[in-house]
């Protein structure tokens, strides 16, 4: 029996190759570079995530002991510090969720194939969490900004529109993602850090408050 008749089937590698081989199909070369860029962004969240966790676990201790010797003062100074913290922890779970629906769906669209206007929604993502990054990671926005600036210039829509304000100009898929990402947020924020003593004056109410708008 021969084999010569019979077609080999197309890896992913195959794929991939042809891809940046083939000048006429520019909006897939942009989703591989903007989807590396996303997860790459996703790692050094959760980096930033991990030294913000034990830096809260250190104040949270120097609180405890504070309040051990009687020092409420001391102990409501570290707890703001403590609220603010996990403001910006939240904001960063908000955004490292989000992304990673982000990456799924440019994987998706790499792999499978699919009409352009599938990667509006994740654009629309993506600006969302441009608009969070700018104000707790700027270094990360920088590196993120390009992703986005290359799938719009793929997709005919002109340049990003780093101005934009967070919750505007969101289709509604976007939408439902960010606020997903935020329920998912708060759940781990409550599941990641200890209560701060209520005899501070700075107990959950409080830092609710601060860390409610991401």
């Amino acid at each position: 029996m021969s084999w010569a008749g019979i077609r080999r089937e197309e890896t992913i590698g195959d794929k991939l190759r042809r891809l940046f081989t083939n000048d006429r199909e520019p909006i897939e070369k942009k989703a591989i570079v903007a989807q590396y860029r996303v997860k790459t962004a996703i790692g050094r969240i959760n980096g930033y995530i991990e030294k913000l966790s034990e830096r809260d676990r250190e104040l949270f201790e120097t609180i405890v002991d504070a309040l051990s010797k009687r020092d409420e003062v001391r102990a409501r100074m570290y707890a703001r510090e403590v609220a603010e913290i996990r403001k910006i922890t939240k904001q960063l779970l908000t955004v490292q969720y989000a992304l990673e629906h982000a990456a799924l769906k440019l994987e998706t669209f790499v792999i499978y194939g699919g009409a352009v206007n599938e990667v509006a929604p994740v654009l629309g993502v993506m600006k969302e969490a441009l608009g969070i990054l700018k104000g707790v990671a700027p270094d990360i926005w920088i590196d993120l900004q390009y992703a986005v600036r290359e799938l719009e210039t793929a997709m005919g829509t002109g340049m990003v529109d780093l101005s934009i304000e967070v919750g505007t100009g969101l289709d509604g898929e976007a939408k439902k993602v960010l606020e997903e990402a935020k329920v998912v947020a708060e759940q781990k924020i409550r599941e990641r850090f200890a209560e701060l003593p209520r005899t501070i004056g700075v107990g959950d109410g409080e830092v609710s408050k601060t860390t409610a708008a991401p």
